[in-house]
C-alpha cells in the first residue's frame, strides 16, 4: 500500500527509496546481482530513473547492460551466472520482449541458471488516473490475460508484482528460490503503476541472505558406506557426468575420490560443464556403460539411451539434487539407490567412507587399475594429436584440424563456450581444460545461446580470454549483428570462431539417419539442410564495430585465430569464420562423426 513502511522486521536492513522501484534494484544488488541485462521499453524507465538516482546517492544497485534484443540479453545474463555463479537478471518490453527472449528461456529452464527474468507489464489503470497509468496507445495492445504464463512452464517461480507486496522482500524471496538447489530462474512482471508507487520514509525487507538459501544435504553415512564398498569391489567402475562442474569446487572433491578409487570419470551426452580437468589420467578413459559393473552417476539427466546401458547385474548409485528429474515429464532411468545430495557432498561422503574400508589387497587392485588407464590416456592423447596433424593435411580444412588450433591458442585460464553442435566432440578434445568454470556449454537444446553467453561471460570475468566455438546456424540463430554490437559497446571483447559447413546437422546428417536409403539421400537433396553460400560473417562483425577474418587455407588456421585473439586482448571482439566442408561433404570425404 502506498506511503507505508512495510515489514518491519528489525533484523532487516533499512533502505531509503522514493518509489517501489528503489526498493526493487537495491534489493537486487543486495541478492548478489550486479548486473541488469536491459533491453529499452517504454513502461520499464522506472529501472533506469531508479539506478541513477541510486548512483547519485550511493544506494546499492545493479549495473545496467545495454542490450539491443532480448534473446542477446538473457543469454547473455546466463553466460554470467554460468562463469560467476551468482543469480542475473534481465529487463524487457512487456509481452512481446518477453517473447523475444525466445529459446534462450529453455537455455535458462534446462540448463538450471538462477536468471531473474523481468518485463514491464502493461499498464491496467484508467489514463490520469496514477503514476504509470495507460497513456499511450500500443498499451492496450500490450495487454495479456496471464503474461506470467508465457514463462511459467520454464520458471521455478512467477509472480506478478501487486500493491499488496513488500518490493524488496519480493525480490530477495525470488532469488531465494532461484539459488536454492536444483537452480532455476524466476520470471517477475511490472506493472509501471506498481513499480512507481511512492513510499515514505524508509523500506525495510530482507535480503536474500537473510532469508537464507538452502544449503545442499550430506547423504546417509550407511548409503556412502554402500556405495563405497561398490566401488572398492568393482572391477570395471565409471563415474558419469554432465552438471556436476555447474559448483566449481565440485571438481576438486570429484578428483579426489576417483583418484583414491583410480575410477574413470568419462562426460555423458549432455555435458556442458568442466566436470573433471580433461587433461586428468582419469578423464574420458572408462569403459562403455554395457560393460561398467558398478556406475556413479553425477548430475546427468541422460547417462546413456536405452536400451542400450548397463547390464542387469551392473549397480547403479545416482547422484543428484532432483534425482529423480522431477523437471521432466519422461524419464526410464533406474538405479539402486538415488542421493538426493550435491556432487561434493556425496563425493566427499564416499572418500571418507572407502578411506575407512580399504585394505592392501584393494588397493593392489586399485594401482593396477591405474596404472592400466594412465597407458590408455596416453594412447588417446597421442592418437588424438596424430589425427590433427593428419588432418591438417588435407586442401580442404578439417574441423578437426579447426579445433585443435583453438585449444593450441588458450591459456589455462581462457573460457572455452562451445556452441560447435556438430563438432562439440572435435572441440572436447581438443581444449584441454583443467581449471574449474573455464568450460561450457548451454545445458539445453536451444540454438544462439554462445554468441549472448560470451558476452556475460567475458564481464563477469573480464582477465579472462573468452573464446566462442560455433557452428554457423547456432551463430546465426543467436542473433549476432545485436550481440557482437552489445560486446563491443559494454567493451566486453571475445573470439568467436565460426564452423563455416554451411549446414544444419537436422537437415542433413540427421536426415541421412533418418532415411539412409530415402529419396533425398538418393539424389543428394539435402534442400533445407544446407545453406551455400554462408552470410558473409567477416563483414557482419565489421557493422558491429568488431574485427572479423575468414579463412578457406589449413596453413592460415592458427595465425588468423592469434590475430583475432590478439585483437580481442586489445579490446575489440573479433571474429574467425572458418570455411569447411558441408556436413554431407564433409561425410563423403571420410570424415563422419566428429572426435567425440
Amino acid at each position: 500500500m502506498t506511503g507505508q513502511n512495510i515489514a518491519v522486521d528489525p533484523r532487516w536492513g533499512e533502505y531509503p527509496a522514493g518509489e517501489w522501484s528503489d526498493a526493487i534494484v537495491q534489493s537486487m544488488r543486495l541478492g548478489g546481482i550486479e548486473r541488469l541485462y536491459f533491453v529499452s521499453g517504454s513502461e520499464i524507465g522506472f529501472y533506469q530513473e531508479s539506478i541513477a538516482r541510486a548512483r547519485k546517492y550511493g544506494w546499492p544497485t545493479p549495473e545496467i547492460v545495454m542490450v539491443t534484443h532480448e534473446s542477446v540479453a538473457l543469454n547473455a545474463a546466463i553466460g554470467e551466472a554460468m562463469v560467476s555463479e551468482r543469480p542475473t537478471a534481465t529487463a524487457a518490453h512487456v509481452d512481446v520482449g518477453t517473447f523475444n527472449y525466445g529459446g534462450a528461456l529453455h537455455t535458462a529452464w534446462r540448463g538450471g541458471f538462477p536468471v531473474l527474468i523481468t518485463a514491464g507489464g502493461p499498464p491496467r489503470a484508467y489514463p490520469g488516473s496514477m503514476p504509470g497509468a495507460r497513456s499511450d496507445a500500443q498499451v492496450w495492445v500490450q495487454e495479456a490475460r496471464d503474461q506470467s504464463g508465457i514463462l511459467r512452464d520454464y520458471t521455478k517461480m512467477d509472480h506478478r508484482l501487486e500493491h499488496q507486496d513488500n518490493p524488496g522482500f519480493m525480490i530477495s524471496r525470488l532469488l531465494q528460490i532461484m539459488m536454492s538447489d536444483p537452480q532455476g530462474p524466476a520470471y517477475l512482471v511490472l506493472p509501471p503503476e506498481t513499480a512507481k508507487l511512492k513510499m515514505s520514509g524508509t523500506t525495510r525487507f530482507p535480503t536474500r541472505d537473510q532469508l537464507g538459501v538452502a544449503r545442499p544435504a550430506w547423504p546417509d553415512p550407511a548409503d556412502a558406506k554402500r556405495v563405497a564398498e561398490w566401488l572398492i569391489k568393482a572391477d570395471n567402475p565409471c563415474i558419469l557426468t554432465a552438471k556436476s562442474g555447474r559448483h566449481q569446487e565440485s571438481v576438486a572433491d570429484l578428483v579426489r575420490l576417483a583418484e583414491l578409487l583410480a575410477v574413470p570419470v568419462m562426460d555423458t551426452g549432455r555435458w556442458d560443464h568442466l566436470n573433471f580437468p580433461t587433461r586428468h589420467p582419469l578423464s574420458g578413459t572408462g569403459p562403455a556403460p554395457s560393460d561398467a559393473d558398478v556406475l556413479l552417476i553425477f548430475e546427468a539427466p541422460v547417462p546413456f539411451i536405452p536400451p542400450r546401458g548397463p547390464g542387469r547385474d551392473a549397480k547403479i548409485a545416482w547422484v543428484d539434487p532432483d534425482p529423480v528429474q522431477s523437471r521432466y515429464l519422461t524419464m526410464e532411468f533406474g538405479a539402486d539407490l538415488w542421493l538426493p545430495v550435491s556432487t561434493s557432498g556425496a563425493a566427499n561422503a564416499i572418500c571418507e567412507a572407502a578411506m575407512a574400508m580399504l585394505t592392501k589387497a584393494d588397493m593392489g587392485r586399485i594401482e593396477d587399475r591405474r596404472a592400466r588407464l594412465q597407458t590408455r590416456k596416453k594412447q588417446l592423447v597421442a592418437a588424438n594429436k596424430e589425427a590433427a596433424l593428419e588432418a591438417s593435411k588435407r586442401e580442404q580444412i578439417h574441423p578437426r584440424w579447426l579445433a585443435y588450433q583453438i585449444g593450441q591458442i588458450m591459456d589455462d585460464d581462457a573460457i572455452m563456450l562451445d556452441d560447435a553442435v556438430s563438432n562439440s566432440g572435435n572441440i572436447r578434445a581438443n581444449h584441454w581444460r583443467t581449471q574449474p568454470g573455464t568450460y561450457f556449454r548451454s545445458g539445453g537444446s536451444s540454438g544462439g545461446w554462445g554468441v549472448g553467453a560470451a558476452i556475460g561471460a567475458k564481464l563477469a570475468r573480464p582477465g579472462s580470454d573468452v573464446i566462442l566455438a560455433a557452428g554457423d546456424g547456432y551463430f546465426t540463430f543467436g542473433s549476432p549483428l545485436p550481440a557482437l554490437w552489445t560486446a563491443s559497446h559494454n567493451k566486453a571483447p571475445f573470439l568467436s570462431v565460426i564452423f563455416m559447413n554451411r549446414s544444419l546437422t537436422t537437415g542433413t546428417t540427421s536426415l541421412v539417419g533418418q532415411y539412409p536409403d530415402g529419396a533425398a539421400v538418393s539424389a543428394g537433396d539435402f534442400t533445407g539442410g544446407v545453406f551455400d553460400p554462408a552470410p558473409d560473417f567477416a563483414k557482419l562483425a565489421e557493422a558491429a564495430n568488431c574485427s572479423g577474418e575468414t579463412v578457406i587455407d589449413p596453413g592460415e588456421v592458427g595465425p588468423a585465430l592469434r590475430r583475432g585473439l590478439d585483437h580481442v586482448r586489445n579490446g575489440t571482439p573479433a571474429l574467425v569464420a572458418v570455411s569447411l566442408p558441408t556436413l554431407i561433404e564433409e561425410r563423403a570425404l571420410g570424415g563422419g562423426r566428429d572426435a567425440g
